[in-house]
């Protein structure tokens, strides 16, 4: 049984949100992490999934996306702030590669 999943995604400084509907969260999870390219605006660099609402038919997620994208800015944070407080990514991290450089401090 195929599941969707209707998402918002959002930047570092929680100034971006953007709807939408995907059957695999990974794969949009993975596009974000990896996206050099901004996908709003030029500065825009959405980084992760704070509200994520499981449907069982494409209709009714269909239809759960138009409502999440008529509401407002504020009506939005709300949903957020309900389901996950500290505005953390809901999706797995993937490991990321440790490179070799040293940190520099100045005194």
């Amino acid at each position: 049984m195929n599941k969707y999943y209707t998402y918002i995604a959002t930047d570092s400084n929680r100034r971006f949100l953007q709807t939408g509907i995907s059957q695999d969260l990974n794969s949009v999870y993975h596009d974000l992490q990896n996206s050099h390219e901004p996908a709003l605006f030029s500065y825009a660099m959405l980084n992760r999934i704070v509200l994520v609402e499981t449907f069982l038919t494409q209709s009714d997620a269909e239809k759960r996306l138009k409502e999440l994208s008529s509401m407002g800015r504020i009506v939005k944070e709300r949903l957020i702030r309900k389901a996950n407080p500290n505005w953390l990514s809901l999706c797995p991290s993937t490991p990321k590669i440790r490179s070799n450089k040293k940190a520099v401090v100045y005194a």
